[in-house]
């Protein structure tokens, strides 16, 4: 499961940056800072981000279960989480978007509001 995490955080990066770079004018596709940006960072969001949903998923369900909110494997408490779940991926996906957005400004120091 941590894998798929890592994976996830991987293609988003991917993904957002895809988009930063279309709509970023100071952003050169053909520049050193695309391989830093894409490869390097690639590999940083899987690692750091892809963890760091694993943790939060796992401390999440941990949470859940110690507080005696989930006391049994039911389909409510299997529906609750799988909820909660897909509401921390679409956190890591805000995350990792303003992330790339920030390393692209600072690769290519672009000032100005974000």
């Amino acid at each position: 499961m941590k894998s798929s995490h890592g994976t996830f955080a991987a293609i988003v990066w991917i993904v957002a940056g895809t988009m930063l770079y279309n709509t970023e004018p100071e952003a050169k596709l053909f520049s050193w800072q695309t391989p830093v940006f894409f490869v390097l960072g690639m590999f940083v969001a899987a690692a750091v981000l892809g963890s760091l949903s694993y943790a939060g998923v796992r401390g999440l369900t941990y949470a859940l279960v110690s507080a005696r909110i989930v006391t049994a494997p039911t389909r409510r408490a299997q529906i609750g989480l799988t909820v909660v779940g897909y509401v921390i991926f679409a956190a890591q996906v805000v995350l990792i978007y303003l992330v790339a957005k920030w390393t692209i400004r600072s690769l290519f120091q672009i000032d100005g509001p974000e």
